[in-house]
């Protein structure tokens, strides 16, 4: 049976609650810098104007690119770009709105759009139309050279360990408001060769017939179940509410791994180890993944030496616990209620 994508995951109310617990206040600085051109384009060939991989791509026709060109040679306002200051990255500015603009000024100083085209004007005023940069009169390329755009600087102040609100601002200047997921802001946050790993292994097919759904989550919603196993696997013993941060902490601390793929190794023999003993979609209790029984039962077959030849039997016991079925819809992030449920579940399967 096919599952929506939107019913993937079992809504659960502790879960839901978990979500807003710790969220930061953000204090944030924001100042305006009028550039020319020309400096824009100097600290873009530096590398000190950053588009981040959270941004797509660039998408704009060479028509639209055309006429931003075409404002700068008519002294015509063009709106401002808001740029993100990483300051732990020696100033390094972060395009969060304004990289289709940025990037086809600095296409035309270079003679190409970014999808490799040449760019020449075109659906402009006749005096510029089919005109590359190098064939403007000097005087033009001085005009251009010398437009000024405003850019709108952004620094976070508190909390100063993290970098997390860019992604938040992106994302309400771009979707109209729609939040980013947890996952989603750790993947812009702790990017790096543990969270690729996480990426590759959440296309494993033993995963995808796991999960329900054969195309990866767009929320990357299976992907924080990945996380959240390995960190339980890793550390529950150390596991503090709320499991938003938990997770989030887990990344941090493994975003530069040395070796992540032995984490990947660990992931994927326990759900291909679950998909023989339990069949596919095991975790969808009533509708979608129940997480809080995807966790326990996760954890306690990594944990497992030898498989039982009757686990099915054992696993249906489990489920049917009044005790278990208690801890795996409400309260599930409470530190007691996380113990008591990992215990539970590796008593009743494997002891």
């Amino acid at each position: 049976m096919l599952v929506e994508p939107n019913n993937a995951i079992e809504q659960i109310d502790s879960e839901e609650v978990d979500l807003s617990v710790g969220v930061p206040v953000y204090r944030i600085r924001s100042y305006p810098s009028d550039l020319e051109l020309e400096t824009l384009h100097a600290r873009w060939l530096r590398g000190d104007i950053i588009i981040p991989k959270f941004q797509r791509g660039f998408v704009w026709k060479p028509a639209q690119a055309s006429r931003l060109i075409e404002s700068f040679l008519m002294g015509l306002p063009v709106p401002s770009i808001f740029v993100y200051i990483q300051r732990e990255a020696g100033q390094k500015q972060l395009v969060i709105d304004g990289q289709q603009r940025l990037q086809s000024v600095f296409g035309f100083f270079n003679g190409k759009l970014p999808n490799g085209r040449d760019f020449r004007l075109t659906g402009v005023d006749q005096r510029w139309e089919g005109k590359g940069y190098i064939d403007l009169e000097h005087s033009e390329q001085a005009t251009l050279l010398t437009s000024v755009l405003r850019v709108v600087n952004i620094e976070q102040l508190e909390p100063d360990h993290e970098d997390s609100s860019v992604y938040q601002i992106f994302e309400r200047l771009n979707t109209g408001g729609t939040m980013l997921t947890p996952q989603e802001i750790r993947n812009s946050s702790y990017h790096g060769p543990f969270n690729d790993m996480l990426i590759e292994v959440n296309k494993e097919t033993a995963w995808r017939d796991v999960f329900g759904i054969q195309q990866p989550d767009a929320r990357m919603r299976d992907i924080e179940l990945i996380v959240r196993f390995l960190a339980l696997n890793e550390g529950s013993d150390e596991y503090s509410k709320p499991m938003r941060k938990f997770i989030s902490d887990y990344m941090a601390r493994h975003q530069k791994e040395s070796n992540p793929d032995k984490y990947g190794r660990v992931f994927i023999e326990t759900i291909e180890q679950v998909l023989e003993s339990l069949g596919g979609r095991p975790f969808h209790i009533r509708r979608g993944i129940n997480v809080a029984v995807f966790d326990s039962v996760m954890v306690a077959f990594a944990q497992s030496k030898k498989t039982p030849a009757d686990i099915q039997e054992r696993y249906t016991t489990l489920k049917d616990h009044e005790r278990f079925t208690a801890i795996t819809t409400a309260g599930t992030t409470d530190v007691q209620v996380v113990q008591e449920r990992l215990e539970l579940a590796n008593k009743v399967l494997f002891l």
